[in-house]
């Protein structure tokens, strides 16, 4: 006959052994999808950028241009503001709504399909990165094709007109086919030709998640095909020149 503290301390150790059991398969789960508890993934890096964006979004008449627009979320932020929009992406729009001040535009920037207009706001939120890397859009293979989308981009915009521009920053890296991550190197390349209005730099750990961070430490992360730090900027066409 067993007394009640041995069931108890049987049963005590029958739920240890679940809970374990529960536990490995979580983290095989994890380790198969993409942990999002790890600082070493990206999960919740949209809603900074996307909050930086929607709180920077010109108000009142004028024109925007969302690049790699996607879902078309910012689009529909800059036409709710006043904005006209022209949502541009090369894939097949994702888009889940209609609105009168809204465009959609399906072609590869690097085409120049918008090279009669020009925009007082250039969104460009998470997509610069890809352009030129084959594999992942449908990108053509141009390995300086970002820098060569910042021109034309540039050439769109109005003199005074900005860019809010987001992207993976860390130490200088081309993860094919996924993005391109901006250091020390590349960074000054890709907005040469601009006047920096703004800049923000964030970097995730594991303990609080994405936090702002110096611009040297965010730039010192060595990133990969899962992780990089972001920044996030203004940037404006010079009035002259």
């Amino acid at each position: 006959m067993v007394s009640n503290g041995g069931e108890r301390r049987s049963i005590r150790r029958q739920t240890a052994r679940a809970l374990e059991g529960a536990g490995n398969a979580l983290a095989r789960t994890g380790r198969r999808l993409g942990s999002t508890a790890s600082a070493d993934s990206l999960e919740g890096d949209r809603w900074v950028e996307w909050s930086f964006c929607m709180a920077r979004l010109a108000r009142g008449d004028g024109k925007t241009l969302d690049f790699g627009a996607g879902i078309g979320f910012l689009s529909l932020g800059a036409a709710q503001k006043g904005h006209y929009v022209v949502a541009l992406d090369r894939e097949t729009s994702s888009l889940r709504y209609s609105h009168e001040r809204v465009e959609i535009v399906h072609s590869d920037i690097l085409d120049h399909p918008l090279a009669d207009r020009h925009f007082d706001q250039v969104i460009n939120c998470s997509s610069v990165e890809h352009v030129g890397l084959p594999g992942r859009y449908g990108s053509n293979d141009v390995s300086e094709g970002d820098i060569e989308a910042m021109g034309i981009l540039r050439d769109m915009l109005v003199p005074g007109g900005r860019m809010i521009l987001t992207i993976p920053v860390g130490r200088d890296m081309v993860c094919s086919p996924l993005h391109r991550i901006y250091g020390e190197q590349r960074l000054p390349h890709l907005i040469e030709g601009f006047d920096l209005v703004e800049q923000q730099y964030w970097r995730k750990d594991r303990e609080t998640g994405w936090n702002q961070a110096e611009r040297a430490i965010a730039l010192a992360t060595e990133g990969s095909k899962s992780f990089y730090s972001l920044g996030l900027f203004v940037l404006a066409k010079p009035e002259t020149g």
